[in-house]
């Protein structure tokens, strides 16, 4: 509103900008006279103007308010109109931001153009008589138009200040959810390794190989220390090495228990993926959670297929072999991990489950 009253009193005060003044150096000096009586002559006439329309404080301040009367709600359409437009275009959320803004600049300076048009033709209805240089419609419009355009670029350019302050909380409210669902997944993995069962038969196969190995015992321990190492760590993401590495101590961990009663088949393209990012504890999380839930036998052995496709995916499979009597799952860790790679990468973890076969599809993030 500062703004377009100075540009109001600028509007009707100031020297007309769509003068076209040739310079009297490129006039005989017979059109340089003529020229100076004529300007001499609208300038005594732009001063009458003036003093006749201000001759009466009270008609003078009467005029004034009966203007910002008018100019407040006619500026107030205009920016609202403009804002309801951002609004729609932010809301169809463009693929590129450089198709956002150009259509933000577009449409704006269309609905300025039609709106400050009739805005002015509205004053020059209301206000047939005005002080300073009578001047065409066009220039009215014009000069109209182009402060009009300078008060929407303050308004487009607040709106995205606030709209970049509320991405900016949000990405950190997000951020901070994060985090808490990464520390209360590797709080649920250590859980899961420092469970009495678990520690049970990990006890059990030490105790068997020391027995039999001694060397197989030792890098039993040597694994589960990886493992456990592994699941303290304090990172939002890690590369695909790195969880790899945490994934083969525990499949050795599980082959050590079960022997050829599991099986591990990986084809990964380490090359490619090596170096993309995945979030932490994601892969040995659906691998335990295979182990979990499936019977693994000499009669029914279970083979865990991890592989990687050519549309960065990482890929865990396995053919399902329901425990009798073994409750459910509930899917919180599923759901649990798909809830994060939405968080952080905006991604979606694809599950699928037939009855005979059970795969989940994991996003793999090249480093921006």
């Amino acid at each position: 509103m500062a703004y377009y009253f100075l540009f109001t009193l600028n509007h009707y005060f100031a020297r007309p900008s769509f003068d076209n003044r040739e310079t009297e150096s490129t006039l005989d000096e017979d059109d340089a006279e003529a020229k100076t009586v004529e300007f001499n002559d609208a300038r005594a006439r732009s001063n009458e103007r003036r003093r006749e329309y201000f001759a009466s404080p009270e008609e003078a301040r009467r005029n004034f308010y009966k203007k910002v009367l008018l100019n407040i709600p006619l500026t107030f359409i205009m920016v609202f109109a403009v804002l309801l437009f951002c609004k729609v275009v932010f809301g169809r959320s463009p693929k590129r931001r450089v198709d956002e803004l150009v259509l933000i600049i577009l449409g704006t300076l269309a609905i300025t153009f039609v709106l400050s048009t009739l805005c002015t033709l509205l004053q020059l209805k209301v206000f047939p008589d005005r002080p300073g240089p009578p001047r065409t419609p066009f220039q009215y419009v014009m000069r109209g138009y182009l402060g009009d355009c300078s008060l929407m670029a303050m308004a487009i350019m607040a709106v995205y200040l606030i709209r970049a302050q509320y991405h900016e909380k949000v990405a950190d409210i997000e951020n901070e959810t994060l985090r808490a669902e990464n520390m209360a997944s590797r709080y649920e993995a250590l859980e899961n390794q420092m469970d009495p069962h678990f520690l049970f038969n990990s006890l059990n196969t030490l105790k068997s190989l020391i027995d039999v190995d001694v060397d197989k015992a030792g890098d039993f321990v040597h694994q589960l220390s990886t493992v456990l190492r592994y699941t303290l760590k304090n990172e939002e993401v890690v590369t695909l090495s790195q969880e790899l590495e945490c994934v083969r101590s525990y499949c050795q961990m599980m082959k050590m228990r079960y022997g050829d009663n599991i099986v591990f088949a990986h084809q990964i393209d380490h090359d490619k993926y090596d170096n993309y990012y995945v979030l932490p504890l994601s892969l040995q999380g659906l691998i335990e959670n295979a182990i979990k839930h499936n019977i693994i036998s000499s009669k029914q052995p279970l083979t865990v297929n991890v592989f990687t496709d050519d549309d960065n995916h990482l890929i865990v499979s396995n053919k399902i072999q329901p425990k009798i009597g073994k409750e459910e799952g509930t899917g919180i860790g599923l759901a649990n991990l798909a809830e994060r790679y939405r968080i952080k990468w905006n991604e979606n973890v694809e599950i699928f489950d037939d009855g005979m076969n059970f795969r989940v599809t994991l996003p793999l993030k090249q480093n921006d």
